[in-house]
């Protein structure tokens, strides 16, 4: 049950999801590819950090030399918006028999990509096949990730910057277009248009921290406008 459950994730990762990853990865080796970074350094990070945001910070840092504990922590830093998605996705995975351990090695696999499809997949599904699913879905996006980037790497020269750099940002407008084709309730509805309009008035105010002020004050108004709503309608 649990291998069919895995393949049937992998098969389903195949199309959009699976393509913005190749575009990005892509992209990501050719740009590394005039740095210092080797390929290997590429594909390894590929598995081991999984996401784009903290592979591009890796490779910014590295080119200009920082030391490798400031590096580890600002992939880290990256990556700490992977925090809340964990604390929503891993209650929809549990199942009784599942050991513990197995959570700690599935919250590695968490990414955008695969938050905003699997989500409302795995609610659908028999709760003991989630885990399966879930790893299935994300490891093929992660393979064909390292893949990508070693093709990107050895093919820079064919890739002009611009493409190059097009190719990476592809990953805002996929996560964009991925959160509205999911939304299915008022929430959603409401943190998504809070989010798209406080991001670009605090990138005008304060570039460096507009992402995190736009996620907790868009975030924080949505939540209390449903709540008002919520009120009222009781």
């Amino acid at each position: 049950m649990q291998s069919a459950a895995f393949w049937r994730g992998a098969r389903e990762s195949m199309g959009a999801p699976i393509a913005v990853i190749a575009a990005n990865y892509l992209g990501l080796g050719a740009f590394a590819s005039a740095t210092a970074v080797s390929v290997w350094a590429l594909v390894v990070s590929t598995f081991t950090v999984w996401a784009l945001p903290g592979q591009l910070v890796m490779v910014d840092m590295w080119m200009v030399g920082a030391p490798w504990v400031a590096v580890l922590l600002a992939v880290m830093l990256t990556n700490v918006r992977f925090l809340p998605m964990s604390i929503t996705i891993m209650p929809v995975m549990r199942a009784p028999g599942h050991p513990r351990w197995l959570y700690y090695v599935t919250a590695h696999f968490i990414a955008m990509t695969s938050w905003v499809v699997c989500m409302p997949r795995l609610q659908k599904m028999p709760a003991v096949e989630r885990i399966a699913y879930f790893i299935g879905f994300s490891l093929n996006c992660i393979v064909v990730g390292a893949i990508f980037v070693a093709l990107g790497y050895y093919a820079a020269a064919s890739i002009p910057p611009a493409v190059q750099l097009g190719l990476i940002f592809l990953t805002p407008i996929n996560f964009f277009v991925l959160l509205a084709g999911e939304v299915r309730d008022r929430m959603g509805a409401l943190a998504l248009g809070c989010g798209a309009v406080a991001g670009p008035l605090f990138h005008l105010l304060t570039p460096e921290w507009s992402v995190i002020f736009a996620g907790v004050v868009g975030g924080t108004l949505a939540f209390a406008i449903n709540k008002i709503c919520g009120a009222r309608r009781v």
